[in-house]
């Protein structure tokens, strides 16, 4: 689940007694060695990617994302002005080549560019070009809010060729990294059609090949309430909840028993907060499943993965 934190894969090497003996295990670096997904340059021609990777919202007034089918992508709409206005909220980005954004309003925020440093955000265009971007609030500023189109996929055949800029295709805005939204979105998988959450902590990202989602709040005023939109056949997801969190078309398991679930075809409504006695958490996830001897990740130990163990033998570094 989620506790288990966004940490790097590692994989344990188990090598026979004698063996190790004769000379030092082998160290395998998973990250080097892992095929990529998507790869944007894989028929020649140079594509802009950007990848959604991490979201947290800590006690916004009100914090909305929805799919928005119109730009194929995600909206996001976090009010910090009455209330909690010191909350803070970060969208955390992956871009390569250049990817633009539609800001419909901006109150104190801001967007910190790794390697390069923070400029503010007001409505309009906002572009992005190559790096890790975070976009933010300002706590100190006594009120924020961000309004926010971050689009989905191009169409597949785009691409540039010489100078000409090209429609942008995603690494996995949504899909991949966030949300669950995009045309790039296997089916077999649940989408997130909505989050609306009030007063409450909201986190997500990708972790471990799996995607990872959290929400924690508090009696009456922190209230949650999704969509989640199973578009066809039916999937596993994992779940855990403490307090007042419910679903009706899911076979919730006990309240804090981390339990697999199956989610059958149509829209499920999972909700917290809506009795507003006492504190409440809801954790979902899903994703591959990969035993640490499957070290390319493709579902098997075969000799693809003992080739791999080969041929990372060597001295120590």
């Amino acid at each position: 689940m989620f506790r288990k934190t966004f940490l790097a894969l590692s994989a344990a090497v188990v090598i026979h007694p004698a063996i190790a003996m004769a000379r030092p295990a082998p160290f395998v670096d998973l990250d080097e060695l892992r095929i990529p997904d998507f790869d944007p340059d894989f028929d020649g021609f140079e594509r802009d990617t950007m990848a959604m990777e991490s979201v947290v919202s800590a006690g916004a007034d009100t914090f909305h994302w929805y799919r928005n089918d119109s730009i194929g992508g995600d909206t996001f709409d976090i009010d910090c002005m009455a209330t909690n206005t010191a909350a803070p909220f970060q969208i955390t980005l992956k871009v390569e080549g250049s990817w633009d954004f539609e800001v419909h309003s901006a109150t104190a925020i801001y967007v910190y560019t790794v390697g390069t440093g923070t400029a503010s955000v007001s409505a309009g265009t906002l572009t992005l070009g190559d790096g890790d971007h975070v976009i933010y609030n300002d706590t100190a500023a006594g009120g924020s809010e961000l309004h926010i189109d971050i689009p989905g996929p191009a169409p597949f055949g785009a691409f540039t060729s010489g100078g000409s800029a090209p429609p942008p295709i995603t690494l996995g805005s949504g899909s991949g990294f966030g949300l669950g939204s995009g045309s790039g979105s296997m089916s077999s998988n649940p989408l997130w059609d909505e989050i609306l959450a009030e007063y409450a902590l909201v986190e997500w990202g990708f972790g471990e090949e799996r995607m990872n989602y959290r929400f924690v709040g508090n009696n009456e005023a922190s209230t949650l309430t999704t969509d989640l939109h199973q578009p066809g056949g039916s999937s596993d997801i994992d779940v855990y909840y403490l307090g007042d969190a419910s679903c009706s078309s899911i076979a919730m398991p006990s309240e804090r028993v981390e339990s697999t679930v199956s989610v059958s075809s149509g829209h499920h409504y999972l909700m917290a907060g809506q009795s507003g006695d006492g504190p409440w958490a809801l954790e979902v996830e899903w994703g591959p499943t990969f035993c640490d001897e499957d070290l390319n990740r493709d579902g098997q130990v075969d000799v693809d993965d003992l080739i791999i163990l080969i041929s990372a033998l060597g001295a120590c570094s």
